[in-house]
């Protein structure tokens, strides 16, 4: 016998005993991954102890959702891996996309890596995870990954009788609203005073040769409207007036009008009685030429927010050297713009298996059962099958046969 027969059961022994996974963590899971290993479960008494390098480690948890552009994280991580290795999926995520199951940028995680075990759950419990980790244990011990029970098989067909056939279940219509309501710029009648007398004290004044209209949409909320030509004016008026950076840069698509809005969220950091105060400036741009003056030289926070807005949307912000590539979105991300509403996505399929309770399935109509034929006395040769006759001379046939 080889001393490699020898020192195989050892081996195994202590690879299946020392599992010492890291977590890739993209989502929700990573809680329950939190849990599992708590003075509550314990998991550490299995021979599992969270790590923290991939370099020294043989099991990788993957919890949450993977994008395209963390599919080659997780690819990175998992080559670094001591052989033998296993992967074990966590969550519906992981296992093939959860809700985002359609979606541009999901990607399942066995696409990725191959899964030795998977934890099914949104999220999986810590007793799930538990037994995923014995799964493994299992499958290094005897080569194959077995469950600790085994289910109980039940004979349904003397209950319930299959369909013939699977058949589709209806798919509910999905509509594109024609004259959707989009309220941009809506003002209303409020109980601020300030807000009112620094709209017509500091920015009409201010805004005069730029802006199409000021109004006040709720307490500490202003839009400004303005033409794309004179977005950059607006800025810089609103920058010397002590609004000095871009909470967040929007995008609102309106494809039945052709248009989209842009809209600049900024704010004060540098003036108390402004910190409060969201200002919207916003304008409208052809949707099939999206293009507007880019305002990073006005407020360098809106850099990042531009680049995405142009991954999603395709607006082009004029000045941006970030244009034109990808930034937000992974490059092999196989829909281009994913956030327009025209971007067609995956519809839901349903199959039905088997007739439900209550629920028949329409088959087809049984066809009518042919009359039975006089049996004759005397067998006659085969011979070789005649076009149907019309029915008068079939009944005279049938005559002539009588008689005979």
């Amino acid at each position: 016998m080889s001393i490699d027969k020898i020192v195989e059961p050892y081996k195994k022994w202590g690879t299946k005993y020392s599992l010492w996974p890291i977590h890739l963590v993209t989502a929700c899971c990573g809680v329950e991954m939190a849990h599992t290993w708590n003075p509550a479960y314990d998991a550490e008494r299995l021979g599992s102890l969270p790590w923290h390098a991939p370099r020294q480690t043989n099991l990788i948890l993957v919890e949450g959702t993977i994008t395209f552009k963390m599919a080659r994280v997780l690819r990175f991580i998992w080559e670094q891996m001591s052989d033998p290795k296993y992967v074990i999926a966590m969550g519906s995520c992981a296992a093939e996309g959860g809700i985002f199951w359609n979606s541009y940028h999901a990607v399942p995680v066995s696409k990725i890596v191959p899964v030795d075990a998977y934890a099914i759950g949104c999220p999986p419990t810590p007793e799930s995870v538990i037994q995923m980790i014995r799964i493994v244990q299992r499958k290094i011990e005897s080569g194959e990954a077995r469950a600790n029970i085994k289910p109980r098989t039940i004979d349904l067909t003397k209950v319930l009788t299959p369909s013939p056939t699977k058949q589709p279940a209806p798919n509910p219509p999905h509509r594109i609203t024609p004259n959707p309501h989009i309220p941009v710029c809506t003002e209303k009648k409020v109980d601020w005073a300030f807000g009112y007398d620094y709209v017509n004290n500091q920015l009409m004044p201010a805004l005069k040769e730029s802006a199409k209209r000021i109004v006040v949409t709720d307490i500490n909320r202003v839009c400004i409207e303005v033409t794309p030509d004179k977005i950059r004016d607006a800025a810089q008026a609103l920058y010397k007036l002590g609004f000095d950076h871009v909470k967040s840069v929007n995008v609102i698509d309106v494809p039945h009008e052709n248009k989209f809005y842009v809209e600049y969220w900024v704010s004060s950091y540098s003036r108390k009685e402004l910190m409060p105060v969201l200002v919207a400036l916003t304008t409208e741009i052809p949707r099939d030429n999206p293009r507007v003056p880019s305002l990073i030289d006005v407020w360098t926070s809106a850099d990042y927010m531009e680049r995405e807005m142009y991954d999603f949307f395709g607006v082009w912000f004029e000045g941006n050297p970030w244009m034109g590539r990808n930034f937000l979105l992974d490059p092999d991300t196989p829909v281009k713009f994913p956030l327009r509403k025209d971007v067609p996505i995956v519809r839901e399929f349903y199959l039905v298996d088997r007739e439900f309770p209550g629920v028949a399935i329409p088959t087809a109509p049984a066809k009518p059962a042919a009359p039975a034929k006089p049996q004759a006395t005397q067998q006659k040769p085969a011979q070789v099958q005649q076009p149907q006759s019309k029915p008068a001379q079939a009944d005279a046939a049938k005559q002539e046969s009588g008689s005979g």
